[in-house]
């Protein structure tokens, strides 16, 4: 029987282990990627991960149009998952086409729903640290989602523990959640988020994707 945690400090409830959709196009087809997904749901898995960048070898999007495909199926499926997808990566050729700025956060989440065919994301991740564009730039972005009814949650990937304080304490001024998850590699070969990530994830209530 699959187990529910909560995700970090929020209220909404995710099962232990996630469906990953990285290879969904260049190394799945559609039809095998909706079997996939199928088998997950029937299995108690609620949590589905993609990313704009997610399939880049057979074109930006290919990942995030086929989980799209299979929820525009029917058979409530859209209800019966929380849908996470991510923003950072390079996803054309333009100077702006990637990054943090909320310029491309607004932008690529818009881009996302379309190809996701859905109103909203449940989490809204941050694929990678932005040094050059200030966090009160970044969660006005997120918070204007928000606002709008296209996102839920925000969260985070890649970041250090460091990264994790800068995030939270500038939500924080600003009365805002702040990220609830962040995405992180770890396991038996690679610990290092031991050192940082994780002190920084239990100190401020913060939910970890390993």
């Amino acid at each position: 029987m699959m187990r529910y945690e909560h995700l970090g400090r929020s209220g909404v409830r995710v099962s232990r282990l996630a469906l990953g959709t990285l290879n969904f196009g260049p190394e799945t087809s559609a039809e095998e990627s909706w079997r996939i997904m199928d088998s997950a749901l029937d299995a108690g898995i609620n949590l589905f991960d993609t990313a704009d960048y997610y399939g880049w070898q057979a074109g930006y999007g290919a990942s995030e149009r086929i989980i799209g495909a299979w929820l525009a199926q029917g058979g409530g499926r859209r209800d019966r998952i929380v849908l996470a997808s991510k923003v950072f990566m390079r996803v054309g050729d333009g100077p702006n086409d990637g990054g943090l700025s909320a310029w491309h956060i607004v932008r690529a989440c818009e881009q996302s729903l379309r190809r996701l065919r859905t109103e909203y994301l449940d989490l809204y991740q941050m694929h990678h640290i932005d040094r050059a564009t200030p966090w009160e730039e970044i969660w006005q972005a997120f918070d204007t989602l928000r606002r709008q009814g296209k996102i839920v949650y925000a969260g985070s990937s890649n970041f250090a523990g460091w990264h994790l304080a800068q995030a939270q304490e500038t939500a924080r001024a600003r009365q805002l959640t702040g990220v609830i998850s962040e995405q992180s590699l770890y396991n038996l070969c690679y610990r290092a988020v031991e050192l940082e990530v994780l002190p920084a994830c239990r100190a401020y209530g913060i939910g970890l994707l390993a």
